[in-house]
């Protein structure tokens, strides 16, 4: 990386700030490539839509390419925004999805991209930046390492002019910094493989379901402080079922068998599980449904992106920054002082109160509001 010194900062430039800014905005609308950096996370990937989407109705000539990791490539595979997908192992996909980092690293940097924009700002995400070789780099001032990007966007609320945003509005920063046109209402579009909606129509068929006349509820979460407990989904299946008259499909990951496995030890009807689903087919499978029900998590950004109608019990997070975007949507949540927190444990309480006190019957009244709207 000999040929790539530390800069000094993009806003030091002779003749300020604006003049910097009127500098990058023409060197980007010279050049035929732009690489962006997208590591990590379901819910990240899908809220980093709209970005791709104002990139590409602002400049639809600029080849907008995209370094994702397997776990998430069926978000931007069918996307008109993207011309390639760079897909980078993991060490849960398979061997066959996508490439390893040594590979991927000689590929970034065969294409001798003239600009990279990186999305995520840890060292993964770095390296990569950095392996392009790209002459124009653009990295967040908080990103890790920041003092190697040679272009670096401010602090969002500081560009946006106000305190608390959401992420669609942080990924859009780079858009508002430079002065580049935003829609105004920047929704996600999530776009569902003909494919994965072929299996699912048969799998609802032959489960005796229909398209639109289903509940699908999604139970899992990253963090046992997002995730409400298994026991109050199974009381809140049984009763969605009586009182509103409408199947349920129950839905996780397959590493995630083990909560649908407790849910229907305590579930008093029959429902039905399914932890086996790719992940595009789980988009299509949220695309038929009538309501999503779940906690804070990538799926529940999914349902928005698809403009599902859905509840979500929330917990530890920020609400601000992680709320649906993009659909109807009700949020069950505590009111504690100590809300929002990272989440990695309960500092305060020693247990999640914010999730785990969360009633049955606030959830069953949210959910039964919906229906009657949807």
């Amino acid at each position: 990386m000999s040929d790539l010194p530390p800069v000094p900062p993009s806003h030091a430039a002779p003749g300020g700030p604006q003049e910097e800014i009127r500098s990058l905005r023409d060197r980007l609308d010279a050049i035929p490539r732009l690489l962006l950096i997208r590591v990590r996370s379901l819910g990240d990937s899908i809220l980093t839509l709209p970005l791709l989407q104002a990139l590409h109705a602002w400049r639809p000539a600029l080849r907008l390419d995209l370094l994702i990791e397997a776990p998430f490539a069926p978000v931007f595979e069918k996307h008109p925004a993207v011309h390639e997908l760079l897909v980078l192992q993991t060490k849960d996909a398979s061997a066959r999805a996508g490439w390893s980092r040594s590979r991927a690293l000689l590929e970034v940097r065969g294409r001798r991209y003239p600009a990279v924009l990186n999305l995520h700002g840890g060292t993964t995400s770095l390296l990569f930046s950095l392996a392009s070789g790209a002459p124009l780099r653009f990295g967040q001032e908080r990103f890790r390492g920041s003092r190697w990007y040679n272009a670096r966007i401010p602090d969002s609320a500081g560009v946006w002019g106000k305190p608390k945003l959401h992420t669609v509005e942080h990924q859009l920063t780079f858009m508002k910094w430079l002065g580049l046109p935003i829609p105004s209402d920047p929704r996600p579009e999530l776009h569902v493989a003909p494919a994965s909606r072929e299996r699912i129509a048969r799998r609802l068929e032959k489960a005796g379901l229909r398209p639109g006349a289903f509940l699908l509820v999604q139970p899992t979460a990253t963090l046992a402080t997002k995730q409400w407990p298994e026991e109050n989904f199974a009381r809140l299946a049984d009763s969605l079922c009586e009182k509103a008259g409408t199947p349920l499909v129950f839905s996780a990951g397959g590493w995630e068998a083990g909560v649908l496995d407790r849910i229907r030890a305590n579930a008093r009807r029959e429902h039905r599980y399914w932890a086996d689903l790719a992940l595009g087919d789980l988009f299509a499978l949220i695309e038929a449904c009538r309501l999503f029900v779940g906690n804070d998590s990538g799926p529940m950004h999914a349902a928005a992106a698809l403009a599902r109608p859905l509840v979500a019990i929330w917990g530890s997070s920020d609400h601000t920054a992680w709320h649906p975007w993009g659909s109807a949507y009700e949020s069950v949540r505590s009111d504690l002082p100590c809300m929002p927190c990272p989440g990695y444990t309960c500092a305060v309480y020693g247990r999640p109160r914010c999730i785990l006190e969360i009633s049955t019957e606030r959830v069953e009244s949210a959910c039964l509001r919906m229906l009657a709207r949807y």
